[in-house]
This record gives structure tokens, sequence and C-alpha cells, in this order.
């Protein structure tokens, strides 16, 4: 074998091997970077998370069962009271009487007005009558007379018209009044207990109509107030739970009424600030509808704070997670996105123990502590993604169109100049080795190397020395190995 020969086979060696290596590398590197995971997931604390420790709301309020409905019994100022039939605290029923207005001088104007309508009837009765005389005289008159005739017809029909018009006003007057004396006694609409009974001086005093208001029998409901810092808090139907100062007793119900206007009346409003920053916040009232009021007395006072929907009869301690958290394998086994100690995602296996069907959370026995950090479920989500306790850091939820790239085509992708595509890391088949043998032959030399790399080689290595021919061994085996 000439020398030029063992130098062509040399180089095909070293180019192969290189080739080999350098394939090796960019495989790797094509592998580590498919299997790399992108996206960051927002993870929060289990303090944060854990229902049994977050209640609805810490604020409590003082509330006192009073009537389902309170009628107010306001008094005509115009009129004067005769007589007053209850008394404070007397029990009524619907249609009772309750006081009288004086009707006297009402029935005298009534009469009055009776006559007045008869002397106009009179009036118009006697005004006909003229006009029928003086149209039965006009007819044998002269014409200068019927002039005057014609005008004294047109005065009397005048006068009667004027008189007819007069006692339509005056009837709707007497009905009126008759109304009046009619219901000149007031009668309780609803059946319940007579409260805040004034006098018509205390009612003058007070400046207010409000003669006395009927609680009603039946159900309750609760009032209580809230201060303005803390109105914005309710709203109308939320949910409350009601308990009991003295015991364990407790009641359902919902706010059914919140009022705009302040009660600002004796111990209805409050002081906040210190020394001479001092400031009265207003109390607003609301109202909770009550579920059932069984047990409950009229006037009894109750602790009243948002209701969590939770079921009382479970005492919830230790890590109690909203049921959507916790997920399912194929295994049937229960787990959760948590944060490991790299601040990566993975699946966490967790123990679940009681559920709360009517909260919608449940209990984790085992796999979790106060510690850790988990994030909300997402079809995303892969282990070993990043994870962040800054939600502007982490990774948009997929908004569900498809902009996946294929890795495998276009992952390692660049351009040229002339903006054609160029796989980098991809060795190609002959002509790729012709041209990195055309580097340092000419077309001779690879055509040699092309067609006879594979015949050649076990020569090239018989003929090379011991020492060479182990280090180029070792070197393929090395690429080969890569």
């Amino acid at each position: 074998m000439g020398k030029s020969k063992k130098i062509i086979i040399g180089t095909v060696a070293g180019v192969t091997a290189a080739a080999v290596c350098v394939s090796g590398v960019l495989v790797w590197h094509h592998h580590s970077k498919s299997s790399s995971v992108d996206g960051v997931a927002y993870v929060m604390p289990i303090r944060d998370v854990n229902s049994a420790a977050n209640t609805v709301s810490d604020l409590q309020f003082s509330g006192v069962v009073e009537p389902q409905e309170t009628k107010e019994i306001k008094l005509d100022t115009s009129k004067t009271v005769s007589e007053i039939a209850v008394q404070e605290g007397d029990h009524v029923n619907a249609g009772d009487p309750l006081f009288t207005y004086d009707v006297e001088s009402m029935q005298l104007e009534l009469q009055q007005g009776n006559v007045d309508i008869e002397r106009m009837e009179n009036e118009i009765a006697s005004n006909k009558q003229q006009i029928a005389q003086l149209e039965s005289e006009k007819k044998n008159a002269s014409a200068d007379d019927k002039l005057t005739y014609t005008t004294q017809i047109q005065s009397l029909q005048t006068d009667i018209a004027k008189s007819e018009y007069d006692i339509k006003t005056k009837k709707i007057e007497l009905e009126k009044l008759q109304n009046t004396i009619d219901n000149a006694t007031v009668k309780a609409e609803i059946a319940g207990t007579v409260q805040s009974l004034k006098t018509v001086e205390q009612l003058q005093s007070d400046g207010t109509d409000v003669l006395m208001k009927i609680m009603s029998d039946g159900e309750f409901r609760v009032k209580c107030t809230i201060s303005e810092q803390n109105i914005q808090s309710i709203y109308q139907d939320e949910p409350m739970v009601l308990r009991s100062r003295v015991d364990d007793s407790s009641w359902k119900g919902t706010i059914s009424e919140i009022s705009t206007e302040a009660d600002n009346s004796q111990n209805n409003s409050m002081m906040y600030g210190s020394s001479d920053d001092m400031t009265t916040a207003s109390k607003y009232p609301f109202y909770v509808t009550l579920d059932s009021s069984d047990g409950l007395m009229l006037g009894q006072h109750l602790l009243v704070s948002m209701d969590d929907m939770s079921d009382d009869s479970i005492d919830k301690s230790g890590i109690w997670l909203y049921s959507d958290y916790v997920l399912t394998d194929e295994d049937g086994k229960s787990y959760v996105w948590a944060a490991d100690k790299k601040d990566r995602l993975e699946k966490r296996e967790v123990e679940v123990g009681q559920t709360d069907d009517t909260a919608g959370d449940c209990e984790i026995k085992s796999g979790l502590s106060e510690d850790d950090m988990i994030a909300f479920p997402s079809d995303s989500y892969q282990e070993g993604m990043k994870t962040t306790t800054n939600p502007d850091e982490a990774t948009p939820e997929d908004d569900g169109t498809d902009d996946t790239v294929d890795d495998s085509s276009n992952e390692d992708i660049s351009y040229d100049k002339s903006g054609s595509s160029v796989e980098e890391g991809v060795i190609g088949g002959a002509d790729d080795e012709a041209g990195m043998a055309g580097d340092g032959a000419d077309g001779d030399t690879a055509d040699s190397v092309i067609s006879g790399a594979g015949e050649d080689a076990g020569d090239s290595v018989d003929e090379m020395p011991a020492d060479e021919a182990g280090a180029d061994t070792a070197e393929g085996g090395a690429a080969d190995g890569t």
C-alpha cells in the first residue's frame, strides 16, 4: 500500500472519529434540551390555602331578637285624639281598636254641609221655575221686551250651573269627612304586642308622628348594627350563623336588609381614635332572617357572624384543602402539585382523611406540612418546572390556542444571511463527509473517501504501527461509545 493511500485512510479515520464525536455531542445536547421543562408555576404557602385555619371573616356582631314585622301606628296631627284603648305591653289581634279621634266637630261640619247642599238644591229648583215662567211670558211680549226676558233667563241658567258645581264639590268634601268619621277608630292591622306607646305631649316634644308600634307575633328576625368602616364587608342574602351567649345553641339565617340610614340613637354610635383625635363612627342596622326561630325568645341577645358553610360536627384541625387542589393518578393515589426543596414542581402524594361536602374541602392526614408550598392544579404543569411565589413571574395559563412547536423539527434551527434555514448539529450522509474531506483533499481523494472508506479501513489498521493503531482504535471506541 502506498504512502498516499495510507494518508487518505488515516484522514478518513480521523474525520470519521471526529464526526462520531460531534454527532454524539449534538445528540446529547438535543436530548438534554428536549428533556428540559419550560414554564414557571405559582405556588402558595399552606397557611394561605388551609381552609381550617382561614375563616370567612373575623367580624362578629351583637344582635337582638325582634319580630319579623313591626308596624308603626302614626297619628294625624291635624286631629285630636279622644281615647286610647290600649296600653304598652298589651297584646292585640288584627281588628282590635287602638285609639279614637275626636269627631264631634266633624259630625257638626257634616251636618252643616248637608244643609248647604239642600239649600243649593232648593235654589236650583226655584231658578228653574222662574225660567219656565219667563219663557211663557216671553212668547206674548213685544220685540223690545223679549230681549229683557232673554237676559233674565240666561242669568238664572248661570246661577243654576254654578249651584250644581258647588253641590258636586261639597259632596266630595262631605264624603271625605264621612270617611274620616267612619274611621275615627284606628284598628290594629296585625296581631302583636303594643310597644313604644307615647303621649301627644311626647310626640310634640320628639317631633315625630309615631304614636305606637306593634311587634308582630310569629317568626322572629335578628337586628344587628355595623360600623361605617365595615359596612362594605357584608351584603344582602349573605349566610349568617347566630349563637347563644349562654350555651351551644346556634341558628342559621341570611341578611335580608341592610339599612342605608344610620342609627345614631343612644348607645348606637362608637368612638375611634385616641386623645384629641376622637371621631364618631355611625352605625347602620342590618337584619337577619332566620331559617328557624325555634328556641329563641323575643329580646334575646345573640352573637352573629358570617357563615363559612362548614359542617359544625367536624372538628377541623391540621391541614384542610379545598378538594380542587387534590388530584388522583392512574393508580388511584391522591396527590397535589407541590414545590420540592429545589423549588421545582413535583407530584406530592398525600393521604386524604375526612371530607366536608358542604364546604367542599378535605383533610390532609399526611404528605404535607405547614411549611410546604403548593400550586392550584393546571393541565400545563409538569414535574421539574420552576416555581415562584410571585404571581407576576408565573407562566400564563394556556388560552386553548395550539402554539406548540415540534422540537424535533426546529429546536436547533438557525437562519443564514439569505434567510434559508440551517440545521445545526445534524450530520448528513455521503455528501456531508465529502464536503468535510474536501477541505483537505481533491475531488479524487473525496471519491476515494466515499467509496473506499469501508473496504480499506481494515487494511489501514493492519499497516499502521501498533501504537498508532491502538490509539486510533481507542479513539474510535470512545467515539462509538459516545
